[in-house]
């Protein structure tokens, strides 16, 4: 049986479609319905701390749904619908699915994988771990900063001292879970408190939730190479190419050939060709369309790099670059900064792709996403900067 073979065009759209950018942006006020269609669409949120926009979990929201409330994950979280974990970094997912990663978190507890230095910590200071477990079970929900025993001795990651470190292992290895606060700080809690009561407690075993994982995976990334499938839920090649291989055969999934890709893809078995169109959209640097970068080379032809912690005479395109979804293809990329003193949203840069074959429609279609933006994060006003290849188109639109 010959394999099939697809444009890159169509396997832009069929990805697009599996990471819910697709849809129209909901017309009137978001509620939790629409959060958790999202969750459906791709399977989690990863978090970051950068706030120069607003923080990247909501702008992967906005690229969506558009305007929303700020509290609505924490609402989600609180109610047992989401949990925190490492997933792919820090990452929020339904409870439903926690069960998937009991794996990781025995691994971790038997330190497999695990840095000398973290289990030497770990193997002595045995009666601090079992304070804290006792100061949760009697006194949780805590913060780090509301544990009795707040040692000066820094532990080995990042400056903490030990007791944060504590509480920070027991979160690894799954005995405590975690929800955030306004100013993203962690609240612990025993995970079973965390829980609701319908998410599985037994463990799955390490080969069926792989198997469980890359369907997953390919649900959400709508066609992806075998290292797509693995990063998604920051897996193993060699853990899961024997289940890839597997479902092929049992035709859950099917392997089909991208012109211009060098390795085989994989889509779900019932996966049909997508002919929308995607929406205008500017996305986070840690949205999954773009996370993986390889990915975004070979699916969209662009190269990006956080240029965050490059020194800025070396930046390329500025400090917090994002790039602009437009019919189908990544069009722009844009260096923005919510200043929220003046009220304003800063363009400090705006750049064409090259690929890009009509950059006047795209500069007509971003200036409308910059309002729509700056609406959601009240901003008053937008100020463009004339850097970047795109700036004088853009600043006849704004």
């Amino acid at each position: 049986m010959s394999t099939e073979s697809l444009t890159n065009l169509t396997a832009r759209r069929i990805a697009i479609r599996a990471h819910g950018l697709a849809k129209e942006r909901p017309a009137g006020r978001v509620d939790k319905r629409h959060v958790k269609r999202v969750f459906d669409d791709i399977g989690l949120i990863q978090i970051d701390s950068v706030n120069v926009i607003t923080r990247s979990h909501h702008l992967v929201l906005y690229s969506r749904l558009g305007t929303h409330g700020d509290d609505i994950l924490q609402t989600l979280a609180k109610s047992g619908y989401l949990v925190e974990g490492w997933i792919h970094e820090a990452t929020l997912l339904p409870a439903r699915d926690h069960h998937l990663f009991h794996w990781r978190r025995r691994e971790a507890r038997d330190m497999v994988g695990v840095r000398p230095q973290t289990r030497a910590w770990v193997e002595d200071h045995p009666d601090l771990l079992a304070d804290i477990r006792r100061q949760l079970t009697e006194r949780g929900p805590l913060g780090a900063g509301e544990l009795d025993q707040r040692s000066r001795n820094r532990g080995p990651w990042w400056g903490w001292d030990d007791a944060k470190f504590a509480i920070e292992w027991l979160f690894r290895t799954g005995e405590v879970g975690a929800t955030r606060g306004s100013q993203f700080e962690r609240t612990y809690d025993l995970i079973d408190r965390i829980l609701p009561d319908e998410a599985s407690r037994e463990p799955t075993d390490r080969e069926t939730a792989h198997r469980e994982l890359v369907l997953l995976a390919a649900r959400h990334l709508g066609v992806a190479s075998l290292a797509d499938l693995a990063d998604y839920h920051r897996l193993k090649k060699t853990d899961i190419r024997g289940h890839v291989h597997e479902l092929v055969s049992d035709g859950l999934l099917r392997e089909v050939e991208i012109q211009g890709w060098t390795e085989p893809a994989y889509m779900l078995g019932v996966t049909t060709n997508a002919r929308s169109v995607s929406q205008s959209v500017l996305v986070s640097p840690f949205d999954p369309l773009v996370w993986y970068r390889p990915r975004g080379e070979r699916l969209f032809d662009f190269h990006y790099r956080i240029e965050i912690y490059v020194p800025a005479p070396k930046r390329r395109f500025g400090y917090y670059v994002l790039p602009f979804l437009h019919r189908d293809a990544i069009r722009a990329r844009v260096d923005l900064k919510n200043d929220r003193q003046s009220r304003v949203l800063r363009c400090k840069a705006a750049w064409s792709e090259a690929t890009d074959d009509d950059p006047a429609d795209t500069a007509r279609a971003l200036a409308e996403e910059l309002r729509q933006l700056a609406g959601y994060l009240g901003a008053e006003g937008i100020s463009l900067d004339p850097v970047g290849d795109l700036s004088d188109s853009l600043h006849n639109h704004l």
